[in-house]
C-alpha cells in the first residue's frame, strides 16, 4: 500500500510541473573523445573501506564497441572484508571539477559485467544492504550547517546496478537523502521508498540516465532511458545555500561496491565493468 501510495504521489506531481526539467536544453559537456581525459573538466575520486581489497581497477578512456564510440570505462573487482557481520563498500570514479550550478546531468551508460556476491553463511544480508552499481549525482543543496561540513547536504543519485543478493536483474534505482551528520556517515531518506526502482535495464545494452534537480518545484526529477520521468518531492527542505561538499557538491560518475562482509573461502568478490559516454549538463545560462 505504501508503494501503491508513493506512485500515485509520484504521477500527481509529475502532471502538475515536473516537464520543466524534462525539457531543459542541455549540452554536451564532455564526449570522451579524447586520448586521456580533460584535467579542467574532472578530478578522479576513488576509496577502498578497511579489510577490503580492490583489484583490476580501471579508470580510463576507451574504444566501446557497442556504443560505436570512445567512452570512459570503469571497473572494479573488491574482495569483501573477512569478518562476520556488516557491509564495506569502495568506489572508483571522476568528479566535476565544478559542479556549482549544475541542476541536470545526463549520461549513456552501459553495464558490461556485474556481480554481487552471496554470502550463503548469512541470513541477515536484505535487499539494498549490499549494492553493486554505475551511477551519476551529487549534492545539490544544503539545509543549512556549519561550513566544512556535510551536515544537512541534500545528495541524490540515479544508477543501475544489482542490490538483491542472488537476483541478476538489472535495475535503474534513484534515490535522495540529508546528510544527518559532518561526515555523512548517517543519512535520512527523502520522498517515500527508498531506493525508488526505476524498471529493468538490459545488460551490455545502452541507457541513457538523467537526474535534475528541480529547484523551482522542490523536486529532483529521475529518467532511465524512455521510460516516463519519476519525481521524488524535497517539500519542506530549504534549497537556497549551496552545497558545502567539494568541487559545488561532488557531482560524479562512480561506480561502487558495497558488499557483505563475509568469511566465506575462497574469498567473495564484486565486480562491475562499466562505460559512461556523452555527459550532458543544463546550458551556462541555467547555471
Amino acid at each position: 500500500m505504501k508503494s501503491t501510495v508513493f506512485c500515485l504521489v509520484v504521477i500527481g506531481m509529475l502532471l502538475i510541473g515536473s516537464l520543466a526539467g524534462a525539457q531543459e536544453t542541455l549540452e554536451v559537456y564532455d564526449k570522451f573523445d579524447g586520448k586521456t581525459l580533460d584535467p579542467d573538466k574532472w578530478s578522479g575520486s576513488g576509496d577502498t573501506g578497511s579489510g577490503m581489497t580492490t583489484l583490476e581497477l580501471t579508470r580510463l578512456i576507451k574504444n566501446d564497441a557497442v556504443l560505436n564510440s570512445r567512452a570512459l570505462s570503469l571497473s572494479s573487482r573488491t574482495y569483501v572484508n573477512e569478518s562476520i557481520s556488516g557491509t564495506s563498500s569502495a568506489h572508483n570514479g571522476i568528479v566535476f571539477v565544478d559542479g556549482s550550478g549544475i541542476n541536470t546531468i545526463e549520461a549513456t551508460v552501459l553495464v558490461k559485467k556485474i556481480q554481487l556476491p552471496v554470502c550463503t553463511s548469512r541470513s541477515d544480508v536484505q535487499p539494498f544492504d549490499t549494492f553493486v552499481r554505475v551511477r551519476i549525482g551529487g549534492t545539490f543543496f544544503n539545509t543549512g550547517g556549519a561550513p566544512n561540513s556535510y551536515l544537512n547536504d541534500v545528495f541524490a543519485w540515479i544508477g543501475v546496478g544489482l542490490a538483491t543478493p542472488g537476483d541478476n536483474t538489472l535495475h535503474a534505482y534513484a534515490r535522495a537523502m540529508r546528510c544527518d551528520d559532518s561526515n555523512c556517515n548517517t543519512t535520512t531518506s527523502i520522498g517515500g521508498d527508498d531506493p525508488v526502482d526505476l524498471g529493468t535495464v538490459t545488460l551490455n545494452k545502452r541507457v541513457k540516465l538523467r537526474i535534475t534537480c528541480d529547484l523551482d518545484r522542490d523536486q529532483f526529477i529521475f529518467q532511465n532511458g524512455k521510460t516516463p520521468p519519476v519525481a521524488i518531492s524535497y517539500s519542506g527542505y530549504s534549497d537556497v545555500l549551496p552545497p558545502n561538499a567539494s568541487n559545488g557538491g561532488m557531482k560524479r560518475l562512480q561506480i561502487q561496491n558495497i558488499l557483505p562482509n563475509c568469511t566465506e573461502q575462497p574469498r567473495l568478490s564484486g565486480y562491475i565493468d562499466a562505460s559512461v559516454d556523452n555527459i550532458k549538463v543544463n546550458e551556462p545560462d541555467d547555471l
